[in-house]
């Protein structure tokens, strides 16, 4: 909410692995449901301190479940994170009722955009071309999802956090 009101930029990233107890969380969730052979994402926070009645540092927490693809270009980002298909991935669970499709090596896939309204540091064409050899995707966001997303958008894939970080650093690096 911040970021539509606040007209911040926006970064997030789709992680390399799935850490073991957010897949068994999110099996059981699934199970909770009865969902079989639908596209569904779930989305939790992780606690980045002790939050009394909530949880512990480090502890998910559930904020909604969707009967769905997520939304955005997230599928997108899931595909080049896991080298992958996820509309395969769902029509082998639909068709089959089993995984046909393979993941080939795993990246962090980060999403950063800008906003027209502020300077700054690096150019539109000195992104592109620092990144030149990991940028999947780089376009003028819709009018649809501009207040929330901002006007340009840049989506890379990477090795490490290292290179997350440094990348949506050097993409909101304002004047």
């Amino acid at each position: 909410m911040d970021i539509v009101n606040l007209k911040l930029d926006l970064s997030y990233y789709v992680d390399k692995e799935t850490p073991e107890p957010l897949r068994q969380l999110g099996r059981r969730t699934v199970k909770a449901f009865g969902v079989v052979s639908r596209f569904v994402h779930l989305e939790f926070f992780r606690l980045d301190s002790d939050r009394p009645g909530l949880g512990n540092i480090g502890d998910f927490v559930a904020l909604e479940v969707n009967m769905r693809p997520a939304g955005g270009y997230t599928p997108d980002m899931i595909n080049y994170a896991h080298s992958t298909d996820v509309y395969k991935v769902w029509a082998d669970m639909v068709a089959f009722d089993e995984l046909r499709t393979e993941e080939g090596k795993p990246y962090y896939c980060a999403f950063a955009s800008r906003r027209d309204i502020y300077r700054y540091r690096h150019s539109h064409n000195e992104v592109k071309n620092r990144y030149s050899g990991q940028l999947m995707m780089c376009e003028r966001m819709p009018e649809l999802f501009s207040a929330a997303m901002g006007q340009q958008m840049y989506t890379v894939r990477l090795n490490t956090m290292d290179e997350v970080q440094e990348f949506i650093n050097y993409v909101h690096s304002k004047q």
